[in-house]
C-alpha cells in the first residue's frame, strides 16, 4: 500500500490546513481500493462507509492506470469525493483538498 497521508506543506515548510498528500500504487487492480481506504483513514471510518466510487467517478482511478500514457503526457484526472477535491496522477501521488463536510 502507499505511504500515510500528510498534510501538504507552503514554500516555507507551513502545513496547509485541509491539503493532504499520499500516494497509491499505480495500479489498475488495487489503485481504486487504496485510494478508498485513504479516504477511510482520514475520516476514521470504514471503506465500506464512504459513498460508492463507482457512482460517483466510474472507473476513472483504474482507467488511469489500466493504459497510462507515456510519462511525457503527465496525465490526471481530478473531481469531487466524499468532501474532498482530489487530483491523482500517473505515477500514483493524490492530492486532496477538503471543500465540505465529511462523509456523511
Amino acid at each position: 500500500m502507499g505511504q500515510e497521508p500528510f498534510d501538504e506543506a507552503d514554500e516555507t515548510g507551513e502545513e496547509l490546513p485541509g491539503i493532504v498528500r499520499a500516494q497509491i500504487e499505480p495500479r489498475s487492480e488495487t489503485a481504486e481500493n487504496e485510494f478508498l481506504e485513504l479516504i477511510a483513514r482520514l475520516e476514521g471510518v470504514d471503506a465500506t462507509e464512504l459513498p460508492s466510487l463507482y457512482r460517483e467517478v466510474d472507473h476513472s482511478v483504474e482507467n488511469l492506470f489500466k493504459r497510462p500514457p507515456s510519462p511525457e503526457a503527465q496525465m490526471e484526472v481530478a473531481f469531487s469525493y466524499a468532501g474532498y477535491r482530489v487530483t491523482i496522477d500517473q505515477r500514483g501521488h493524490v492530492r486532496l483538498v477538503r471543500v465540505g463536510d465529511t462523509v456523511p
